[in-house]
């Protein structure tokens, strides 16, 4: 027997649950859950149908429906008679958690649909549009939360003033009209780093030379870790305002860009820094790390590829999720997949829609070499680049395998987490499988 449940039935299911509580007992009938790549939740107890991936004991299924850890939502409570939305919130705090912000948006949206005046709905969809700098929609959905939050929500009221406030600077820094302060940029360092930052920013946050010389320092610990080396001189990072970036730097890239490297790190920051802004500084210094062990950006797939893991590291994430490993797979089958040899010289030239799905492809390639070697070989593979050594040449030192190699695995991984797809030809160069080492196994990282 197999159910798959659309999200508005998902809810129903966890009523059912809810209804069975803590006595419920799954062990005598082996039950399975998993999300498919259009979102769809599907339950069984036939093993033969179900993916590799799928959960199978009963408190990984009571998971789906309980709530999260940090701002969350407080007190699921099945009894009462909102349990479908709040259930509903649950679902995409948890797709928040695992980066699947998209499908987290919807959910939230559809909650707003039956229940517009829902406090949770509000809140997170306005921690959301800050975060993409829509910050009139931000606005309007704080306020509405503090319209409609009750006596349970007050913990969250002071967090939702002090966030309207702050967006208040968040605007005007990011005003590309708005009056830029007069006087010189304001510096900071460390024993490691020299920074320089847009006076405004000093003047929202008063702490931000402090915070972000933390984040820094941070930065620079991962990235020992994942990469074997750091640079011996102190890094220079500058910090602007949004508005203040486009001006100075608007005419560099044919895509949107928040940060880049030249020798000192360059970033935008909220006026009020926090995670965004730290998992952004983990991106740069792995740039940073790069080139000052390599001499260049090259291969940029490579670059850019551990500058996203060491990213989303910041943010307590691993890999690609798999929405967006099943948008890679959609372009394998479509043929639109970009070989790595063609994102190797840079990204320059690309649309954003294109420079989206480099970035994908990019983080797959990191991911799969970093869940097959040791930080003793990825640093190996960035001091081969470093003498000069071609990236074929560096590749096949440390892995084995050349970057249409590399390419062809990438891709077999890929195909392999959606086997019932069929498979399309892509413009990806192929080699012979038989040129790829046993040890190297093609799986999820």
């Amino acid at each position: 027997m197999m159910f798959r449940i659309s999200p508005g039935l998902v809810v129903a299911f966890g009523c059912v649950l809810a209804v069975l509580g803590t006595t419920a007992d799954f062990s005598s009938a082996e039950m399975f859950v998993w999300v498919d790549r259009d979102g769809m939740t599907h339950i069984s107890d036939d093993a033969s149908r179900v993916p590799t991936d799928a959960r199978t004991r009963s408190e990984d299924l009571r998971e789906l429906w309980t709530d999260a850890s940090g701002e969350a939502v407080s007190g699921v409570r099945p009894d009462r008679a909102d349990s479908r939305i709040e259930r509903l919130i649950a679902g995409a705090v948890a797709d928040l958690q695992a980066g699947e912000t998209a499908r987290a948006t919807v959910a939230l949206e559809g909650v707003l649909r039956s229940a517009p005046a829902n406090p949770r709905a509000h809140w997170y969809l306005a921690l959301l549009d800050r975060q993409r700098g829509r910050y009139e929609s931000a606005r309007r959905h704080l306020e509405a939360f503090l319209a409609s939050a009750g006596d349970d929500l007050e913990p969250w009221r002071k967090s939702a003033q002090r966030r309207l406030a702050a967006l208040v600077d968040e605007e005007r820094l990011a005003d590309p009209n708005g009056e830029r302060a007069l006087g010189p940029w304001r510096g900071a360092e460390s024993t490691h780093f020299r920074v320089h930052y847009d006076p405004e920013l000093g003047e929202a946050s008063p702490d931000f030379a402090a915070t972000v010389l933390r984040y820094l320092q941070q930065a620079r610990e991962t990235a020992y870790e994942r990469l074997g080396t750091v640079p011996e001189e102190p890094m220079g990072v500058v910090f602007y305002g949004k508005a203040a970036y486009l001006q100075a730097h608007r005419h560099r890239f044919s895509f949107q860009t928040i940060g880049f490297f030249d020798g000192r790190i360059h970033v935008v920051s909220a006026a009020h820094p926090a995670g965004e802004l730290r998992a952004l500084l983990f991106h740069e210094y792995s740039h940073a790390v790069f080139r000052e062990r390599t001499g260049g950006d090259r291969p940029y797939w490579l670059n850019e590829g551990l500058a996203e893991l060491s990213e989303r590291a910041a943010l307590s994430r691993s890999g690609l999720t798999r929405s967006e490993r099943a948008a890679l797979r959609i372009r394998i089958d479509s043929g639109s997949w970009i070989p790595l040899r063609e994102l190797a010289p840079s990204f320059s030239g690309l649309d954003d829609k294109a420079a989206r799905a480099a970035y994908l492809e990019s983080t797959a390639a990191a991911a799969w070499i970093d869940s097959r070697t040791t930080r003793q070989q990825r640093q190996a593979l960035l001091g081969a680049l470093g003498e000069g050594k071609s990236a074929d040449t560096a590749l096949r030192a440390s892995l084995g395998v050349d970057t249409a190699a590399l390419d062809s695995a990438v891709q077999s991984w890929i195909r392999a987490e959606f086997p019932s797809e069929p498979s399309v030809p892509t413009r990806s160069a192929t080699t012979d499988p038989r040129q790829e080492p046993a040890k190297l196994r093609v799986e999820a990282p």
